[in-house]
């Protein structure tokens, strides 16, 4: 803080009109009082320690992901051949957790809103025995292969929504689209009890595709119809019999009140309006916009809401909205028949009963199916806003709501990974939705940092399923995500490291930069000289930028321009040591700092840099000072 306002009184006694009044005989007061009047401009900048970053990007996202000298590529080809290697042998030593892959069919992809040829060339297959063996559907999997991807089809349908429905619809209670759940309300007004009562005229479209609705999960077990199956199986082990056993009371079986009209393996056949009426009565688990909550039955009703107001079926808008224009022509809101072409590229894992089943109303939750390669499609869409407006992208792809745990946030309907670099301590937020049900699963993931993303999609009858696949998108993250830093970084030094120089020849105005590497604490272009217009600024820069050892990182990008602006590094507190939330609030919130300083309208801490179609930097405008300088 001493040298920001030492730099602050520095620039004042330069000033001509201003040196001259600083004398032997000034008062010490005097001198204060007018470097107080002059620098209080400044005082943001002086704040406590001034140790900032942003949220999003260190360096510009990186293009190339598949040539021979892209880090990204050589991390992928590592990880292929790492779990290539491993499945073709078995050896009791090696890690238990890899070794387990081999049982699970799987398939990876990444894909790029900048190189195309990612979506091909990288991607990972591998078929167990199970499915290789299998008398129906493929037995070598590939980028055409249909998989079920169980809840990755809620993210298929939030999607769908946002390009079919209007804005004002996700605010609309379901009381106001389903008759049912209003009658409800209606049946409950004088004595509602809210430990007990669904408050449906409180709960919204966004509450429910945000996992924010506090209704009763779905596809819940019924222990009553466990037993009753049980014993009609003649098992005798009182555990799975005898509610007694659990210290449950024993009730009256025949009570028809006992058995929803939709439960279970009914659940999915059952009619729009049954269902509604069956859930209306359930008891909520929080109040609606209180905390997080999975809840599949949200997204049963997110789909019949979505059928219900644009007046089509939701197979047509899945179909009419998404797959059609995005030409995901693998793709299915119905598994194949046995006589549909489809029926032989499909995985199918156990009984094919499992993957033929007919999702019905569960079908927005969870029962659509699709490639790598169609997935691909629908990743690259999303981050280049082929469909959606590019405001709204960047609407949906935020946090709705934090969890218990600080590396873990929800949205609409993400499950969002607060991905910490080990060398410089950045995070990545990293976008998803998981698939997890039954033989099938899979995971549809986007890094908005650096326009990319990857898929995976993945099938096993074993109850190793599940476990094994999740450790499988922790390996495509850890290969990943480090290679993308790394590339953004190499890509930076080659695209705007250098000397920026003013063309006039009258004007001595000049601005070289150099890169601070992602295994530091600090990444993003670091200023190591800087004149204008005959004057080193270099001492005041951190008055300039805004505090010292400042970084810069792109915050925008259009066509043939990117802003850069300034952050500086955090210094975090040691283990142990108090928290001091609120002193630190400056400090680690360089979003309450930037842009507090213009001239002449300009913001002192902007950037601009002219950019040529292969992402090459060919000038730098900082506008403030009203200058443009060629790279040289």
């Amino acid at each position: 803080m001493r040298q920001c306002w030492q730099s602050a009184y520095v620039i004042y006694a330069s000033r001509p009109n201003n040196f001259n009044l600083i004398g032997a005989n000034t008062h010490i007061w005097e001198i204060n009082m007018r470097l107080l009047h002059y620098a209080l401009p400044l005082a943001p900048l002086c704040a406590p320690g001034v140790l900032a970053e942003f949220l999003g990007p260190s360096y510009p996202a990186p293009r190339d992901l598949t040539s021979d000298s892209s880090r990204v590529a050589a991390s992928w080809k590592k990880l292929d051949s790492t779990l290539k290697a491993s499945l073709s042998r078995r050896n009791a030593s090696e890690n238990s957790e890899l070794s387990q892959l081999r049982d699970l069919t799987f398939s990876v992809g990444m894909f790029s809103t900048h190189d195309p040829v990612a979506q091909q060339h990288l991607q990972i297959h591998h078929t167990s025995a199970e499915v290789a063996n299998s008398s129906v559907g493929i037995n070598k999997v590939d980028g055409d292969s249909i998989y079920r991807m169980a809840s990755v089809s809620k993210l298929i349908t939030v999607f769908a929504g946002l390009l079919e429905l209007d804005s004002r619809d996700w605010d609309r209670p379901l009381t106001d689209i389903f008759p049912e759940l209003a009658d409800f309300v209606r049946e409950k007004s004088s004595d509602l009890q809210p430990v007990y009562d669904t408050q449906w005229d409180k709960i919204t479209l966004n509450a429910i595709a945000s996992q924010m609705g506090g209704i009763p999960r779905g596809g819940n077990v019924e222990l009553l119809a466990s037993y009753v199956v049980s014993r009609a199986l003649n098992i005798t082990d009182p555990a799975e019999t005898d509610p007694t056993f659990l210290g449950l009371p024993p009730l009256n079986e025949s009570d028809p009140s006992l058995w929803p009209a939709c439960w279970g393996g009914n659940r999915p056949v059952c009619a729009e309006v049954p269902y509604a009426e069956a859930e209306a009565d359930n008891s909520p688990v929080f109040l609606p916009w209180a905390s997080p909550q999975y809840a599949n039955n949200g997204y049963i009703l997110l789909g019949m809401a979505i059928a219900n107001l644009t007046g089509k079926s939701i197979d047509q808008v899945y179909q009419g909205s998404v797959f059609e224009p995005l030409g995901m022509t693998s793709s299915l809101s119905d598994p194949p028949a046995e006589n549909d072409p489809n029926r032989a590229r499909s995985v199918v894992a156990g009984p094919i009963e499992g993957f033929a089943i007919d999702a019905g109303v569960t079908k927005a939750s969870g029962g659509l199916l699709s490639t790598t390669n169609d997935l691909a499609k629908l990743g690259v869409a999303i981050l280049n806003s082929t469909l959606l407006p590019a405001d709204q992208t960047r609407k949906w792809m935020k946090p709705g709501t934090h969890t218990a745990d600080l590396r873990y946030s929800v949205g609409k309907p993400w499950e969002i990974y607060r991905y910490v670099h080990p060398g410089s301590g950045i995070v990545t937020d990293i976008y998803t939705k998981m698939g997890d049900s039954g033989n099938y699963g899979g995971l549809l993931a986007f890094f908005p940092d650096f326009d990319a993303g990857f898929s995976v999609l993945d099938a096993s009858s074993l109850t190793t399923r599940s476990a094994s696949a999740a450790y499988l998108m922790d390996l495509v993250i850890d290969a990943v995500l480090p290679a993308l830093m790394d590339q953004a970084a190499l890509e930076t030094q080659r695209n705007y490291v250098g000397t920026y120089r003013s063309s006039n020849a009258g004007l001595n105005s000049s601005l070289t930069l150099a890169l601070s590497p992602p295994t530091r604490p600090s990444p993003g272009l670091v200023v190591t000289s800087w004149v204008s217009n005959g004057t080193d600024i270099m001492p005041y820069l951190a008055s300039i930028l805004g505090g010292k050892d400042t970084r810069l990182v792109p915050t925008i990008s259009s066509a043939g321009k990117v802003a850069f602006r300034p952050y500086t590094p955090t210094t975090e507190t040691a283990v142990g040591s108090p928290q001091r939330l609120v002193s630190r609030l400056y400090d680690v919130n360089d979003l309450y700092l930037l842009d507090s300083t213009i001239y002449g309208g300009q913001s002192l801490s902007l950037l601009v840099f002219d950019i040529d179609k292969d992402g090459r930097a060919t000038a730098v405008t900082p506008p403030a000072f009203r200058a443009t300088l060629e790279r040289q």
